[in-house]
C-alpha cells in the first residue's frame, strides 16, 4: 500500500511538473503573440496618431463641396482655381522660415496680380496666394518684416513670403 501511494505520488508530481512547464511555454509564446499585437497595434496607433497629429484635415467630400462652393462664388476673366506649390520648395521654404525667422506659424494670403507684379502678363489680374511666416526675430516685432534679429536687413538673406505656384486655369 505505501509502494502504491509513493507511485501515485510521483505520477502526480511529474503530471503537475509538466502541467507547470507546458503552462509556462504557453504563457511565454501566449506573451510573445501579445507583445506582437501590441507591436502591430501600436504601429497602427502610431500611425493614427501621425496622421491625427495635422490639425485640420479634412474629408475629400469636404473638400469637393468647399471647391464647389468657391466655383459658384467667384467666376469670371480673373478666375484661379488652384495654385500648386513644389514640394521641396515649401519644404525648403518652411526650414528658412524656422531657422531665419523663429516662426511658428505659416499664415496664407490671398493676393491679385497686377500689371507689376504678374509673372506674366496673362496673368495681370488673376488671384493668387502666397505665404508669409511670422517673423520672431524682427527688431521691430513686425511679423512682416524682412529684418532679422540684429541684421541690416540686407536684400538676399532670405525672405519671410513666398509666391511662385502655377496658377489654374
Amino acid at each position: 500500500m505505501k509502494n502504491l501511494l509513493s507511485k501515485r505520488f510521483l505520477a502526480l508530481g511529474v503530471i503537475a511538473s509538466l502541467s507547470f512547464t507546458a503552462c509556462q511555454k504557453a504563457e511565454t509564446e501566449s506573451n510573445a503573440l501579445q507583445s506582437n499585437k501590441k507591436d502591430a497595434e501600436m504601429n497602427v496607433i502610431g500611425s493614427a496618431a501621425n496622421a491625427s497629429a495635422i490639425k485640420g484635415l479634412i474629408s475629400e467630400s469636404a473638400a469637393a463641396r468647399m471647391q464647389e462652393t468657391y466655383k459658384k462664388n467667384y467666376t469670371g476673366k480673373n478666375y484661379t482655381e488652384h495654385v500648386v506649390f513644389n514640394i521641396e520648395d515649401l519644404q525648403k521654404y518652411l526650414d528658412q522660415l524656422k531657422k531665419t525667422y523663429n516662426s511658428d506659424k505659416v499664415y496664407v494670403y490671398f493676393g491679385q496680380y497686377d500689371g507689376v507684379t504678374a509673372p506674366s502678363p496673362s496673368y495681370n489680374g488673376r488671384i493668387s496666394v502666397f505665404f508669409l511666416g511670422n517673423n520672431k526675430r524682427s527688431n521691430s516685432g513686425n511679423f512682416r518684416s524682412q529684418n532679422v534679429g540684429d541684421s541690416t536687413g540686407v536684400p538676399g538673406e532670405g525672405s519671410n513670403y513666398l509666391n511662385h505656384g502655377t496658377i489654374w486655369p
